[in-house]
C-alpha cells in the first residue's frame, strides 16, 4: 500500500477507515488539485500552464461491467503512475475545474487501487454546490396537527459529523435529534435536528445540510428538518427540551 503523500490522500485514508470523516475528505478534495490523463488539444511538450478557455483532451476509460465511459482522476502523481503501464501525458488541475470540464460524465478516483471511489453526475452536482438537499424555510399554520417522536436507524456517522461541526461554532450550545410528521402535508416522518443557542443560525444550518448531504449512510429519513429552539415553533422547542437528551452539548455548558 502506498503511503499518503499529501493532505488529500491523508483525508481519503481517514475517510476509508471512518465514514464520519467523509465530509472532511470531500472538503479537502474540492480545495485540492488532482491529476488526470490528458493533454492540450494543441500539441504541447514538457511542462506547461493551461491558458483560460484552452481546450484539452481528457482520456476516458471503460467500466468493466458495461463498457460505459468513465474519466479516471488521481489524488497524486504516484497514484496515477501506479494505475498505468506506460508513460502517458497528464495534467494537474483543480478538482473543481475537472468537474466543470466533465459535467454529466461519471468519474473514478484512483482506479485500480484500494482507495478507489466512483463519482456519478449527481454526486458531482452536490460537491459543486448544486445541493440535492436544499435548505428552505417552512412556517406551520395555526391548528396544524404535528406528530413528534424519537428517531430510528440514525447512524453514529450522522451525529458525529454534526457534533464535530457544531463544536466549532460558539453559537451552538446543544443539539437534539427527533422526528416530526405533519399528516396534512406529508405521510412520512422527517428527521428533526434541534439547535439551542443564541444568534443567527442560517449559515450554520446551510453548512450542516451540505455536510450531511455528503454522507453515504442508508437512513429511513429522506428529509432532515432543522429547528432553532426558542426561535422557531414553541411547542416543538418544548417537546425537545422535555423529552430528548441532546447528542451534542458545548464543553462550556451543562444541560440539566
Amino acid at each position: 500500500m502506498l503511503l499518503p503523500v499529501n493532505n488529500l490522500e491523508e483525508a481519503l485514508h481517514k475517510a476509508a477507515a471512518d465514514h464520519s470523516k467523509a465530509p472532511a475528505f470531500y472538503e479537502e478534495l474540492m480545495e485540492s488539485k488532482i491529476f488526470i490523463l490528458g493533454k492540450p488539444e494543441e500539441e504541447d511538450t514538457g511542462k506547461f500552464t493551461l491558458e483560460e478557455e484552452q481546450a484539452v483532451i481528457i482520456q476516458h476509460w471503460e467500466r468493466e461491467d458495461d463498457k460505459s465511459p468513465v474519466v479516471p482522476f488521481f489524488t497524486s502523481l504516484q497514484m496515477l503512475q501506479q494505475a498505468i503501464d506506460t508513460d502517458e501525458p497528464y495534467l494537474e488541475l483543480p478538482t473543481s475545474s475537472l468537474f466543470q470540464l466533465t459535467m454529466g460524465v461519471p468519474l473514478v478516483l484512483n482506479p485500480n487501487s484500494e482507495f478507489g471511489m466512483e463519482f456519478e453526475p449527481d454526486d458531482i452536482a452536490v460537491l459543486m454546490d448544486t445541493d440535492l438537499m436544499v435548505n428552505s424555510e417552512h412556517l406551520l399554520e395555526e391548528q396544524t396537527e404535528v406528530l413528534l417522536g424519537m428517531p430510528e436507524n440514525v447512524s453514529d456517522s450522522f451525529t458525529s459529523v454534526l457534533a464535530e461541526y457544531f463544536s466549532k461554532h460558539a453559537l451552538v450550545e446543544a443539539a437534539y435529534l427527533g422526528t416530526i410528521q405533519i399528516p396534512a402535508e406529508d405521510d412520512r416522518e422527517h428527521l428533526m435536528v434541534g439547535l439551542q443557542g443564541k444568534g443567527d443560525f442560517e449559515k450554520i444550518i446551510d453548512t450542516a445540510i451540505q455536510k450531511i448531504s455528503l454522507l453515504e449512510d442508508e437512513m429511513m429519513y429522506e428529509t432532515v428538518d432543522f429547528y432553532v429552539i426558542d426561535q422557531d415553533d414553541p411547542d416543538i422547542s418544548q417537546y425537545m427540551l422535555d423529552n430528548i437528551t441532546p447528542f451534542y452539548v458545548a464543553e462550556n455548558r451543562t444541560v440539566h
